[in-house]
């Protein structure tokens, strides 16, 4: 297959700046077992690399910030997806299921856009929170909304499809999406996810995309800590899609301070944090990434129960060790024994219940 121009120039650049030395290999073993990126390179300018090896790979990012040359694996990586995506050289059929889930979240039946009067901000909790933990999602809107008038937005960023390689499609939703929250005449959005941040700010939008773990830092800051409650060391798992963002990583870590405990780094934390596992949806491809990750960060965690502002990481890691949503942990949880989340037709059902939640409190708000 001949490769598009975006992804022939990518696969260019990483034959100038790749020089085979290996760092980026002793951290994944994908490139370890199946070519380092100027091998990969190299096949796929001449039409000879397998198709499904680019829907093999979590995406990361971490080959990208370990290589000395400032090559890009990873983006590569998923301009071929899209790429295969396109061309039906790979079938998505892996993905039914997932972009199925995605066509009901961004249905009229799961959106919801209301703004109180004078709304400066919007609070967008995305389809993870929003589904998984619908009680910490509202819990967080009103936290927002009694600092200053916040509007709510339930809707999807249309990541899946982005994720699956159909980047085209994802980004036109994401724009459509944009475009609904600012009429309602916000200049800032508050998001908890790094997937729904990254798609906002591809859509360019009128409006600044900001995470809610930096708006609530202050409120961690000036928080009183109750003396007979026991502080424990909490493990942060740091989201792959936030890696080079400081600022958020110092807000999580304040909101875990904030909560009574301590932040015990792991040996892969901040911009060299590693994959949970469920990046890019690798393991509907039989992809053998997924455990090895998994494994990994349990590893490094040890006895520590884990934090996280990662939705996906929640799910992936909190079946076989005490994994806390970070904005659960503020609000009180038990690291220890943290809540059970919701997941497959629950989930749904929980966002549908937020938004005939969030329905009835805009309707009061009017009727006040």
């Amino acid at each position: 297959m001949k490769l598009g121009s975006k992804a022939r120039d990518a696969a260019r650049e990483i034959l100038k700046r790749c020089d085979s030395c290996t760092i980026c290999a002793k951290e994944c073993p994908l490139l370890k077992e199946r070519g380092l990126p100027h091998d990969l390179a190299r096949d796929a300018l001449a039409g000879k690399l397998d198709p499904a090896l680019p829907f093999l790979c979590s995406l990361c990012g971490l080959c990208t910030v370990a290589c000395p040359r400032k090559a890009d694996p990873a983006g590569f990586l998923r301009l071929l997806r899209a790429e295969f995506a396109a061309s039906g050289d790979f079938s998505l059929e892996p993905f039914q299921d997932y972009l199925a889930s995605e066509a009901r979240t961004s249905s009229p039946n799961h959106t919801f856009l209301a703004a109180p009067q004078g709304a400066r901000r919007a609070f967008f909790p995305g389809c993870g929170l929003s589904g998984a933990r619908p009680e910490t999602a509202w819990a967080v809107y009103e936290m927002l909304d009694a600092l200053e008038p916040t509007a709510f937005v339930l809707a999807c960023c249309s990541h899946p499809s982005q994720v699956a390689g159909r980047a085209d499609a994802a980004l036109t939703r994401v724009k459509d999406l944009a475009a609904r929250i600012a009429a309602l005449g916000v200049s800032e959005v508050l998001v908890p996810c790094a997937s729904c941040r990254e798609m906002l700010q591809a859509a360019e939008p009128e409006f600044e995309v900001s995470t809610v773990y930096e708006t609530l830092a202050p409120v961690a800051d000036e928080r009183e800590q109750d003396p007979d409650r026991e502080s424990l060391d909490i493990a942060v798992q740091d989201s792959c899609v936030w890696r080079l963002d400081k600022p958020v990583h110092r807000a999580v870590r304040d909101l875990i301070w904030g909560s009574g405990h301590a932040v015990s780094e792991m040996n892969h934390a901040w911009y060299r944090t590693t994959c949970c596992g469920a990046g890019g949806q690798a393991g509907l491809c039989g992809s053998s990434l997924p455990e090895y990750w998994r494994a990994q960060r349990l590893e490094e965690a040890g006895d520590r129960p884990i934090a996280t502002a990662c939705t996906g990481c929640l799910r992936t890691l909190a079946g076989s060790h005490p994994t806390v949503h970070v904005l659960d942990l503020f609000l009180g949880a038990d690291p220890l024994h943290p809540p059970a989340f919701l997941s497959g037709d629950a989930a749904h059902l929980g966002r549908l219940a937020l938004k005939r939640r969030a329905r009835r409190h805009f309707r009061g708000s009017r009727k006040s």
